[in-house]
C-alpha cells in the first residue's frame, strides 16, 4: 500500500524549506571551504583547490556531462572526488534512459524502474543490448549490483548542493495536518473548504463559480468506487493490462511510457531525489468504457450535479464544449499520478476553462494567485504566450517562497491541502502551483467551459488562436484556427441566448483580469505602431 508522509513537528516550520538529508555524496556549500581550511591548521593538511574548477564552473560541468554516453560517464566518475559527484547527479543518468527508449524498437516505453536511474540504464544497457533482449520484463539483475552513493570528503559546490535542496525540501507540517471545515465566508489567506453534503447546486454556482474563486469540496469523491479500489495496485493493474501511459516532467528531453506497475514502481521503489520527478498525465486512461472511467465519472454525476456534463442544458450551461462531440473538442479529462514532490509549476488551465480536481490517493497542496496577480519568480511575456520561471517547484519554494510567505495575504494569494476524497473547484485565470505530499498521488482532473466563462473562452478563441492547446495533435480534433467558428455554431443551435449574451461580453473586452490583448493588437487599434519586443525562452533559472 501507499505510504502516507508522517507529520514532522511544528518546529520544523521555521525553516520549512531545508532538506531532509545531507547531500548523498557528501558535498557542501561553497563557502564551507574556508572554514575547512581553519580546520586544516590542526592537522598539518592544506586544501586543495579542485582541478576541474580551475578550468570550469560547476554549471558548465553539468552542461558538457549532458553529452556524455553512459559508458563516458561511467568512466569520468573514477577520475576524481570532483567527477564522481556531477557523473552521478540523477538527472544524467534518467535523460540517458529517456534518450535510449526513444529508438524505434522500443516506442518510448519504459516497463521496468530500478532503484536508481544509473541502476536503471545498467540494466537496459546490459540486458537488453548486450543480451540482445527485448523483452523487458523478463531480464533481471541478478549479476548487477545497485549504485550505493558515496559521500566523499572535500567536495564544495553551491550548484550541486542548491540543486539537493531543491530535489529534497522538507514538507512544511502544516501542509500535512487535517484541514478544519469552514463556512462559504472566505478568509485571507485560505482556499474555503466546505462539505460535500452541505453544498448545494445554488451554494456552488453563486459563491464559487459565477464570482470565479476557488473551493474544496471536501469528501466529494469518498462515494466512488475509486476512491476504494485505486489504493490497491494490484486492483488498479489488473484494470490497465498491457496499457501505456504517458510521463515526463519540465527538465525531462522526452516522455516515456510507463504501464501502471512499472510507474508505480517508479514512485515507491526509486531512491533517486529528482530536482523534477517524472509526471503521468495521461489524456486517454479515462475513455468512456474504461474500467477506471467507470470507477468515477458515473459517480461524480450523481454525488455533484454542478459537476455533471450530462446536464448541459441547465446548471450554467456545464461543459459545453462536449457540444463539438468527443473526438473534435480538446483534451479534456486526465488520470494524474505522480512521487512525493512532483506536481505542476505555476500555470494557468488551457484555453480559459475551469476545472475540478478530485484526489483519490495521497494529499496534494495548492496554492493560488487571482487573475492579473503574477506569483514572485513567474514572469509571463506580454501576450502571455512564454512565461519564465524556476524550472522546478523545489526551486520556486527555495527562492521564492519567503516572498511569498511575506506577501500572500497583501496579493490576494490561497492556499491549501486537498485530501483524499476530496475535489477542488479551479476558477478560470487563477495561477496556481500543485505540490505531491504523499509517495503514490493519484488523482482525475476535468476542464470545462460553462456559462460563468463563455465570454472569456469565445474571446480567448478568437485573440490567442496561438495558445490554443488540447487539439493540435490529434487528427480527428477541430483545430485552433476553426474551433471559434464551430464552437459558436453548435451553441447557435442549443443555446442562442447564451451565445449572444457571451459575444456582447466579449466584444466590449475581457472579462477576466488574467488575459489582455498583445502589444501589436493594441498598437493597431490606436494606430500607433510599435515592434514587438521577443521574449526569451520559457522555462528557465534564476
Amino acid at each position: 500500500q501507499p505510504q502516507q508522509v508522517v507529520n514532522h513537528d511544528d518546529n520544523d516550520d521555521q525553516n520549512q524549506f531545508d532538506s531532509i538529508a545531507p547531500h548523498p555524496y557528501g558535498v557542501l556549500p561553497g563557502g564551507n571551504v574556508y572554514m575547512e581550511g581553519t580546520k586544516s591548521n590542526n592537522n598539518n593538511s592544506t586544501v586543495r583547490q579542485s582541478c576541474i574548477h580551475q578550468l570550469l564552473t560547476d554549471d558548465l560541468w553539468q552542461q558538457i556531462l549532458q553529452y556524455c554516453s553512459g559508458y563516458d560517464l561511467g568512466s569520468i566518475v573514477q577520475t576524481c572526488r570532483e567527477f564522481y559527484v556531477a557523473g552521478h547527479q540523477p538527472e544524467l543518468w534518467r535523460d540517458l534512459v529517456l534518450r535510449d527508449i526513444q529508438q524505434p524498437q522500443y516506442k518510448s516505453q519504459l516497463l521496468q524502474v530500478k532503484e536508481t536511474w544509473k541502476d536503471t540504464y545498467v540494466y537496459r544497457h546490459y540486458y537488453l543490448s548486450v543480451h540482445n533482449s527485448n523483452n523487458e520484463e523478463q531480464a533481471t539483475m541478478k549479476n548487477i549490483k545497485s549504485h550505493q552513493p558515496i559521500p566523499v570528503a572535500g567536495v564544495y559546490s553551491d550548484t550541486y548542493f542548491r540543486t539537493h535542496l531543491c530535489r529534497s525540501f522538507r514538507i512544511p507540517s502544516l501542509w500535512l495536518k487535517s484541514p478544519s471545515l469552514t463556512t462559504h465566508t472566505k478568509r485571507k489567506g485560505q482556499v474555503p473548504r466546505v462539505a460535500h453534503s452541505t453544498l448545494s447546486l445554488d451554494d456552488f454556482l453563486n459563491t464559487y463559480e459565477r464570482p470565479n474563486y476557488p473551493v474544496v469540496i471536501a469528501g466529494a469523491a469518498k462515494s466512488w468506487p475509486a476512491y476504494q479500489k485505486w489504493s490497491n495496485m494490484e486492483y488498479m493493474k489488473q484494470s490497465t493490462p498491457h496499457q501505456l501511459f504517458r510521463a515526463t516532467s519540465g527538465a525531462a528531453p522526452y516522455h516515456a511510457n510507463f504501464t501502471m506497475e512499472s510507474f508505480y514502481q517508479y514512485c515507491c521503489q526509486s531512491t533517486d531525489l529528482e530536482e523534477a520527478p517524472l509526471y503521468l498525465f495521461d489524456r486517454a486512461a479515462l475513455q468512456a468504457g474504461h474500467p477506471l472511467e467507470q470507477d468515477c465519472i458515473p459517480a461524480l454525476h450523481e454525488s455533484c450535479p454542478y459537476f455533471n456534463p450530462l446536464e448541459h442544458t441547465t446548471n450554467g450551461g456545464h461543459d459545453l464544449f462536449q457540444l463539438l462531440g468527443e473526438g473534435k473538442r480538446p483534451d479534456h479529462t486526465w488520470l494524474i499520478m505522480g512521487s512525493q514532490r512532483s506536481g505542476s509549476s505555476f500555470h494557468m488551465d488551457p484555453n480559459a476553462t475551469h476545472a475540478w480536481n478530485a484526489a483519490i490517493v495521497g494529499r496534494k497542496r495548492w496554492i493560488f494567485y487571482p487573475p492579473g496577480v503574477t506569483p514572485p519568480g513567474v514572469h509571463p511575456s506580454p501576450s502571455g504566450d512564454e512565461v519564465a520561471m524556476p524550472i522546478s517547484i523545489g526551486e520556486w519554494l527555495l527562492n521564492y517562497g519567503p516572498q511569498h510567505d511575506a506577501e500572500k495575504l497583501r496579493r490576494g494569494a490561497l492556499e491549501c491541502t486537498v485530501e483524499p476524497g476530496d475535489m477542488i473547484f479551479v476558477p478560470h485565470g487563477w495561477w496556481h502551483l500543485v505540490i505531491n505530499l504523499d509517495q503514490v498521488n493519484i488523482a482525475v482532473t476535468h476542464n470545462y467551459v460553462s456559462q460563468s466563462n463563455l465570454s472569456t473562452v469565445l474571446r480567448f478563441l478568437q485573440k490567442k488562436q496561438d495558445q490554443i492547446s488540447g487539439c493540435r495533435d490529434r487528427q480527428e480534433s477541430i483545430k485552433p484556427e476553426h474551433l471559434y467558428q464551430a464552437f459558436t455554431t453548435e451553441l447557435q443551435k442549443v443555446h442562442p441566448q447564451w451565445l449572444q449574451e457571451a459575444q456582447d461580453k466579449a466584444n466590449a473586452g475581457w472579462t477576466c483580469k488574467a488575459w489582455t490583448d498583445d502589444v501589436q493588437e493594441e498598437n493597431r487599434s490606436t494606430k500607433r505602431k510599435k515592434p514587438k519586443k521577443k521574449k526569451s525562452i520559457t522555462k528557465k533559472r534564476k
